[in-house]
């Protein structure tokens, strides 16, 4: 049988491959298949994305709808899906799984293989990769510390040094922790999470000096692994695949939301999820409300896409980002962003809102802009043959590939597809893929999402707010 190892390298853009930088993710891309339209979700936020990477299912389906989300059971409330505290807690609120689709770790689990999931990301991301990990006795080490790891990943912790505290420190320590204690003997599916360069470039700016060294030194911990597997007796069973969960936009410039909405009265109880997707909480608003709320939007100037469950003239519907879920905000927008380049010659900029602590020139991710939707998705190993693909492919493909290539049941429930491309013997099919686009506009306001569709599989292509000129 197969063994699978997935690397995501959180926050990577395609576009920050490079010789100088990323080596061994250059020479990894050429010994395997690589995804040339890989795309994130929406909210292309961490813990939707991981989420998306477990259950192989939009949002739309798993429920884990933003990094920042309203209570289910209380929308005064809101929920820091980073805190793996808070999902416990909202857990034992909700009397059910936070997940409402099993993830990667269940179905291995219910089958009797075994999973590892090795992360330096936050412990609410780490939980959502294996909730149940000490009911399955799967191994989990966060490089967050014991009481964030499952009881078998303690054990391993126990063996190894202390977890550093800085970022990029901490994100070399994971990946030489799976290296020296599971490439011996890999279980049949693992993860291990890096969090740079995500965290460098929101703290230390997109491209930055910071940010391109916390790059190069995960790339060494990667060409590691990669250098032992080749040379060793995994090298034939161990698959590897390696993405990254979004990208990143540069902030342009800021703007105080909180003082717009206090201007007008439509605001009064009505609280903002905050950041460059974000959702609105008013519990006691009218329909008729609500539509005035996301038609006001739509006439500022800082907004660039506006999306609701009851959609106005202008708005478009939930559906058609795949966010449709009762959990979901009845109305969510997206921060104005662009295709144009910063000041380090990166495409993509966005206005960024005032309450979160992000300087101008920081990265950013949640919306809907090319650049933030477009993720690294490449796989290499015995079973893949090389290339380059130009189907759509994304998060949601993930973990039905990797139940083929373990060669197990599961995949066809998902929302996502076989990459079946990438796959060694694979004979080109007759699949054909094309786009569709969900559009409206009102009033001088119009906006589009463009997707791809390849029979019930779908992936977001990007959104955006259009000039008049350029709507139809």
């Amino acid at each position: 049988m197969n063994s699978v190892l997935l690397v995501v390298f959180d926050g990577l853009r395609p576009d920050a491959i490079s010789a100088e930088t990323t080596p061994n993710l250059l020479r990894f891309a050429a010994m395997g298949h690589r995804m040339a339209r890989a795309r994130s979700v929406f909210p292309s936020e961490t813990r939707v994305c991981t989420s998306a990477v477990a259950t192989g299912c939009h949002p739309q389906r798993h429920g884990l709808v933003a990094n920042k989300m309203i209570h289910p059971l209380d929308p005064t409330r809101t929920v820091d899906t980073g805190d793996g505290e808070a999902l416990r807690d909202l857990e034992q609120a909700l009397g059910a799984a936070v997940l409402q689709e099993p993830g990667l770790s269940d179905r291995l689990g219910a089958l009797g293989h075994d999973f590892a999931v090795f992360s330096s990301g936050t412990t609410g991301q780490t939980f959502l990769l294996a909730p149940r990990a000490d009911r399955l006795g799967q191994v989990v080490v966060s490089a967050h510390g014991p009481q964030w790891c499952s009881i078998a990943g303690q054990s391993v912790l126990a063996r190894l040094d202390p977890p550093p505290s800085e970022p990029t420190a901490r994100a070399v320590w994971i990946a030489e922790a799976w290296r020296r204690t599971q490439l011996p003997n890999p279980p049949a599916a693992s993860v291990l999470w890096l969090c740079e360069p995500d965290t460098s470039s929101h703290y230390q700016g997109l491209d930055s000096a910071a940010q391109r060294h916390a790059l190069k030194h995960v790339d060494a911990a990667f060409g590691r692994i990669v250098d032992e597997w080749q040379a060793g007796p995994q090298r034939d069973r161990l698959q590897i695949i390696v993405a990254s969960d979004h990208g990143h936009v540069a902030i342009e410039r800021h703007y105080t939301v909180s003082a717009a909405f206090a201007r007008s009265s439509l605001f009064q109880g009505v609280r903002s999820t905050g950041g460059a997707s974000a959702g609105l909480s008013a519990p006691d608003a009218t329909p008729e409300r609500l539509a005035d709320i996301a038609t006001w939007l739509m006439q500022q100037d800082w907004i660039e896409t506006v999306l609701a469950a009851n959609p106005p003239p202008g708005a478009l519907p939930l559906e058609a980002a795949e966010i449709d879920h009762p959990r979901t905000a009845r109305i969510l927008y997206t921060m104005r962003s662009s295709d144009a380049a910063g000041s380090t010659g990166l495409p993509g900029l966005v206005t960024m809102d005032n309450a979160v602590p992000l300087k101008v020139g920081g990265g950013s991710h949640g919306g809907l802009n090319r650049a933030e939707l477009s993720t690294v998705l490449m796989m290499a190993g015995s079973a893949i043959q090389p290339g380059v693909s130009q189907r759509p492919a994304g998060l949601v493909d993930i973990a039905p590939s990797i139940l083929a290539l373990l060669g197990l049941p599961g995949g066809e429930t998902m929302d996502g597809r076989v990459i079946e491309e990438a796959l060694a013997g694979h004979q080109q099919g007759n699949a054909s893929y094309s786009p569709e686009t969900w559009e409206a506009h009102h009033e001088g306001f119009a906006q589009r999402v463009a997707r791809w569709r390849m029979g019930r599989h779908v992936w977001l292509e990007h959104g955006e707010r259009l000039h008049p000129q350029a709507s139809t």
